[in-house]
């Protein structure tokens, strides 16, 4: 498996684009605005993608949806069924949430069409090749992708180096301190690429993040 981080948009979200498992096929694991960069490596090394998973559905997460669908029509979305309602009915709830929180990223950056047909992602099975693992607390329907053979977690915005995904917008703080107990049994060796920031390890969080202990 190999894996190609990319840090985009004006949050710097981490888009991965995961490839090497399976002949030229890849997932490309979170959605941010805009997603040029990304596609043009896909393009650039041939690589066919066969998901988009979302570690969960808010706006910097999810609205370079179109731009994937745009060159890729046909791939598939998943997303948690528990935060589906931030893609539907015109990504309404996404658009709230800017509008209270940062009303000048809603006049600039929001793309014409971020809102689309998902799929449920199953709890406790795979998608591509992950295990998928839900770490409810930043949103109802956060999940981490974990790959036990190849030592590898992608932990959305529920764990980051040194930190942990904020709860004050929607969020639940006891949720996601039960996610974090969840991710602190795996391996120490495990490695850590978070939705935001730079990568870690599950041994290195046990021992140096304040949010892992207890």
């Amino acid at each position: 498996m190999r894996i190609q981080p990319f840090t985009l948009g004006p949050y710097g979200t981490n888009s991965y684009i995961v490839y090497g498992y399976s002949g030229n096929e890849c997932v490309i694991i979170d959605a941010p605005f805009p997603m040029e960069r990304a596609l043009d490596f896909i393009a650039g090394n041939s690589l066919s993608p066969r998901a988009v998973l979302l570690t969960h559905g808010h706006f910097d997460h999810v609205f370079g949806l179109g731009e994937i669908r745009s060159a890729y029509p046909s791939v598939p979305v998943y997303i948690s069924r528990d935060d589906m309602d931030y893609l539907e009915d015109g990504s309404r709830k996404n658009l709230e949430l800017l509008r209270l929180i940062d009303p000048f990223y809603l006049s600039r950056f929001v793309p014409d069409e971020i809102s689309m047909p998902c799929d449920a992602v199953p709890y406790g099975e795979t998608a591509g090749p992950f295990d998928v693992m839900a770490t409810p607390g930043h949103t109802p329907g956060s999940v981490s992708l974990y790959s036990e053979s190849e030592e590898v977690l992608f932990s959305g915005d529920t764990l980051f180096r040194g930190s942990a995904g904020r709860t004050d917008i929607w969020g639940d703080s006891s949720a996601l301190l039960s996610s974090l107990r969840r991710l602190s049994s795996l391996p120490e060796s495990v490695t850590v690429l978070p939705g935001h920031g730079g990568t870690t390890s599950i041994g290195k969080e046990r021992r140096d993040n304040p949010f892992m202990r207890g």
